[in-house]
């Protein structure tokens, strides 16, 4: 019992620790947009955000604009969010591996959970990413929990977690149909209501949330990672889900092996099929499914090789702790605590630089970053023109994506936005992003500069925080 409690005070605390590490960066474009929409004015400006389409659940949005409402709009608040669900996701990986395998092989599984790069990365992004992972943790707690003890108040809490599970995750619906055949085998009217329900929430949220923040752009965006399913880690995972489905097979009345098994074969059925996309984010929900059935054949592996029980603890918490060290080595070591757009500093320098005379020029990728700082510092910011050219996927109400900008279309733009008798001092805001420009095939901020030098305006200086840059530049007299 003291090992336990140790174990699951040190996973807690270094979760903590690592979701504590870098709180205070700065919130990038994806996690942006989100920050905005959770300070909008009404609800329905949250679930519907006029800017962007809302691709984050209910349930992580109303979390977090409850987080604002108390402690105030901060980067800080932003971030605690995740971190809390970071925590709560750990808990529930703990308590469900213990409740299907030994001590020892939950506590290696659930660190293999924690401490992977991919899932610390968004246990502090404000994503709902890190969400789904706890909300996947949660089902597999209750089901694991019920099918132990299959009782009527066990059912309640399972048809509970699930119903929450949902509005916090999506993808939450890859592990009903295992879920519900594992309950029907023990009591049918409990697997009826139950998938009935659960089809009801999912109604519910496709009709009024999903359906109306869905265009094709968005899914072409998502399908434009093909290669990810071809990577060695997902070939991998394929055929050992093949071998434990087998496995499953071979001993029909395992259960919590089949509700593990099927979110991995839909997920990958999904994602072959073109249904989901496939990327490492999109995939963190099935990870507490794959960890766990992982661990159970490994244990199953030690009972049916009789090997003795002690070495193999032994060697089973040793590769947890160098699963934690490495884990923690890594974020410290690789200064993962850098922000992947330093808005922030920017919007602080442009806010003690920019003079009342000048124009702020910003690119639409920076849009909800610069609405969102200027609003968390308490800055006006005037006067400030945001073009209209280069968006990033996907913005609700504009065309968006590769192709869509020109250099036609860039000068067209800045015609119509930028007086042609001005004087003065232009500051030009703009992402260093090389895969933005990748995607939108225009680097957008060298034209701009070209632009602008065939208006008799030459650059100040060269301003560089991480993947933003600033170009402030003096226009002359344009007049013959």
């Amino acid at each position: 019992m003291l090992t336990g409690r140790f174990a699951t005070i040190a996973l807690l605390a270094l979760t903590l620790v690592l979701g504590l590490y870098g709180i205070e960066r700065s919130l990038w474009l994806d996690e942006a947009w989100v920050a905005n929409s959770v300070n909008a004015p009404t609800l329905g400006g949250m679930f519907y955000y006029p800017n962007w389409l809302q691709t984050s659940p209910p349930l992580f949005l109303l979390i977090a604009r409850a987080a604002v409402k108390v402690f105030g709009l901060s980067t800080v608040v932003l971030r605690s969010v995740p971190v809390v669900l970071s925590l709560l996701a750990v808990w529930a990986m703990l308590a469900a591996a213990r409740r299907a395998v030994s001590p020892p092989f939950a506590v290696l599984a659930t660190a293999i959970l924690a401490f992977h790069p991919t899932v610390v990365e968004y246990f502090r992004s404000f994503k709902q990413y890190g969400g789904e992972v706890a909300a996947s943790s949660l089902v597999l707690w209750a089901a694991v929990t019920y099918l132990k003890q299959p009782q009527r108040r066990q059912f309640y809490i399972l048809l509970g977690v699930v119903i929450a599970a949902m509005t916090l995750s999506y993808p939450t619906v890859f592990l009903l149909p295992g879920l519900i055949a594992a309950v029907a085998v023990g009591h049918r009217a409990r697997a009826i209501t139950l998938a009935g329900i659960a089809g009801a929430v999912l109604a519910i949220l496709y009709w009024f949330l999903v359906r109306p923040n869905y265009t094709p752009a968005l899914r072409a965006y998502w399908m434009s990672d093909p290669e990810t399913l071809l990577a060695p880690g997902t070939i991998a995972a394929v055929v050992f889900c093949v071998v434990a489905g087998l496995r499953a097979m071979s001993r029909p009345w395992n259960w919590i092996a089949i509700i593990l098994l099927s979110p991995c074969v839909l997920l990958f059925a999904s994602e072959v099929m073109g249904w989901y996309p496939a990327s490492p984010r999109t995939q963190l929900f099935v990870r507490p499914c794959f960890l766990l059935l992982l661990a159970m054949n490994l244990e199953d592996l030690v009972t049916f090789t009789r090997w003795r029980r002690a070495p193999v603890d032994a060697a089973v918490i040793l590769a947890t702790a160098v699963v934690m060290f490495l884990g923690v080595r890594k974020q410290f070591h690789e200064g993962r605590f850098q922000p992947e757009e330093d808005m922030s500093g920017a919007v602080r320098y442009l806010r003690k630089n920019v003079a009342p005379s000048d124009l702020v020029l910003v690119h639409p990728s920076l849009r909800e970053g610069f609405l969102l700082y200027t609003a968390i510092q308490g800055w006006t910011a005037k006067p400030v023109i945001y073009g209209d050219t280069g968006w990033p996927c996907c913005p609700r109400g504009r065309p968006a994506g590769q192709d869509i900008s020109t250099p036609e279309k860039i000068r067209r733009d800045l015609d119509a936005r930028i007086p042609r008798d001005f004087q003065g001092r232009i500051w030009l805001f703009y992402t260093n992003r090389p895969l933005h420009w990748e995607y939108v095939r225009v680097e957008d901020s060298r034209l701009w500069q070209n632009y602008f030098w065939s208006r008799n305006c030459r650059p100040d200086l060269y301003i560089r925080f991480a993947n933003l840059g600033l170009t402030p530049m003096t226009c002359a007299d344009n007049s013959p």
